[in-house]
């Protein structure tokens, strides 16, 4: 109630506080009053009245009677609390960061945290795309279209340097060159052709020979007029061979059919061939376990790789079901419908080799290897350590893929167990290729390599060397030569071009005694084979020293 003589706010005082004036409560019309309480501030013009019954605004004084002053000095304010700020637009901008930062979480780090497999599998099935583009452009390489059952292939090899235990070759041998010219039938498992050792441009010792897959016929014109003739179960038997040329007829026979006078033909089962593999390897990839470590500098052979660590381990399951893969889709091909049922006439049906593949596999255990993927999802290098199956072993086995453009352009092998140590590399580049072999085991060891060009149908050999200490003995050859390869359509030498040869395992008293007569009448070519020192120990009966050696 505010007092009628002062305007003073009494509240429900019976007397004005201020001016004592008695107050009478009279019913008055209610003024709408805001729930949060009203700031007014004290402002220094008067303050206007509002009109009864309308809503008063923010800093005026409440309507009263008739009697109140129209001008009225305001009433001292309490302090009010202040306004509270809305928070609403903090609130969305931590939403919209939140949100922002879950979809870098979904999309770059929980991959990569929840399934770090991602860009493992991704490498292992690109080293499979890899494979399938390397042999595509073997085709693509290949400059010659004839490859037919009867090749033919000549060429020669030189002896650049050669070292035995410090002596040199040229020491003992005047002959430095060898050049060959063999045909091969595979069809009918026929073989001829000849070798000659050269000194220099002339001819010092000519062999030529003939095989019909049982017997290999020779001769030596320059020391003998007769033949001989050997057989081959008896030729194997002498060198300790594994090889058997007859067994070329168990394969060839099935494959007789084969239209080979044209390479390209092949394209597209080669291709189709590896596409399955490929497909294997995806299942591969799918089916074994992953696990991430770290990120690492690779010095590699070919400089310094930035990489990402992976173990992965490999079950008998993983491996059955990749060759299965490959296996199911070999005889679902279209393109190799022929091929796969020669396999299946030869009695190695799609059963029987899931079979095999099944029971070889049956002890096998998990094998954990460490794998090292670049920045492109390929893999760098692949490597197994001997201490993760048995703890008293040492060393490992590695695979690195090193190519710039291509990874398998740069491909080496390396092995360390127990006291081998082996390294084997193969760089290609466009028709040129690089390998190189080290072994070694304590202090013995052997390197050997080759430089390869190729031009057509025609293979260079830039250089072919040989370093080498074993059981005490050294050796260091380097070489060098060219082959090339052609159909040929009739053999050069038949079985009737050596008719009355004798034979080698079963030499009469009188055939030997012939033989002795031929090679001292024709030891004299000889001379253009040895050295002269060399000729003269061995058959003049002088050594170098002037004292007689051996002689006849």
């Amino acid at each position: 109630m505010f007092c009628t003589k002062c305007g003073y706010n009494a509240g429900t005082a019976k007397f004005c506080p201020k001016c004592g004036n008695p107050l009478n409560p009279q019913p008055v019309q209610e003024t709408p009053v805001q729930n949060e309480p009203v700031v007014q501030t004290v402002q220094s013009e008067p303050v206007v009245q509002q009109q009864f019954g309308t809503q008063p605004q923010s800093g005026a004084v409440p309507p009263v009677n008739a009697d109140v002053p129209r001008y009225q000095e305001v009433p001292p304010m309490q302090p009010q609390p202040k306004k509270k700020k809305k928070k609403w637009p903090i609130v969305v901008a931590i939403i919209a960061v939140i949100a922002v930062a879950a979809a870098v979480l979904g999309f770059v780090v929980l991959p990569n945290v929840l399934s770090p497999d991602k860009h493992a599998k991704a490498a292992i099935k690109k080293l499979g795309t890899g494979l399938e583009n390397t042999a595509s452009s073997a085709f693509d390489n290949m400059s010659f279209t004839s490859v037919s059952d009867k090749s033919q292939i000549t060429g020669t090899l030189k002896i650049d340097t050669a070292t035995i235990d410090g002596e040199k070759y040229s020491d003992y041998i005047k002959a430095d060159t060898v050049t060959y010219d063999i045909q091969m039938d595979a069809s009918t498992e026929k073989m001829a052709g000849e070798i000659k050792l050269q000194n220099g441009s002339a001819t010092a010792l000519t062999a030529t020979f003939y095989s019909d897959g049982n017997n290999m016929y020779f001769k030596v014109p320059e020391l003998f007029s007769e033949s001989f003739v050997i057989s081959l179960a008896q030729l194997e038997d002498e060198i300790d061979s594994g090889f058997s040329y007859g067994s070329m007829g168990s394969i060839s026979k099935y494959f007789s059919s084969i239209d080979t006078s044209n390479i390209e033909l092949y394209r597209e089962p080669v291709n189709a061939a590896v596409k399955c593999v490929v497909k294997g390897i995806n299942t591969f990839a799918e089916e074994c376990e992953y696990r991430k470590g770290d990120k690492l500098t690779y010095n590699s052979d070919n400089g310094d790789i930035k990489v990402s660590e992976y173990s992965i381990t490999i079950t008998k399951d993983a491996v059955i079901k990749a060759c299965e893969t490959v296996i199911d889709e070999l005889y679902a091909s279209k393109d190799l419908s022929s091929y796969m049922t020669i396999l299946t006439m030869a009695g190695v049906s799609q059963t029987t080799i899931k079979s095999s593949i099944e029971s070889s596999l049956s002890d096998m255990q998990p094998v954990t290897i460490s794998m090292y993927v670049n920045k492109k999802d390929e893999i760098v290098r692949l490597a197994i350590d001997a201490a993760d199956y048995n703890t008293s072993e040492k060393g490992f086995i590695a695979m690195s893929f090193l190519g710039n453009d291509n990874p398998f352009e740069y491909v080496v092998i390396e092995a360390d167990v127990d006291d081998i140590n082996m390294k084997y590399t193969v760089k290609t580049q466009d028709n040129k290729a690089a390998l190189a072999l080290e072994m070694t085991q304590n202090k013995e060891y052997i390197k050997a390599g080759a430089e390869l060009s190729a031009s057509g149908t025609t293979v260079k050999i830039d250089n072919l060397y040989v370093n080498s200490n074993i059981d005490g003995s050294n050796i260091d050859m380097k070489l060098s030569g060219e082959a090339t390869q052609k159909e040929f359509s009739k053999l050069k030498y038949s079985a009737s071009d050596y008719s009355g040869a004798y034979n080698l395992a079963n030499l009469t008293d009188t055939q030997s005694t012939t033989l002795a007569y031929e090679l001292m009448k024709n030891l004299n070519v000889l001379s253009n084979v040895f050295s002269d020192n060399l000729y003269n120990e061995l058959f003049n009966g002088k050594s170098s020293s002037g004292s007689a050696r051996l002689g006849f």
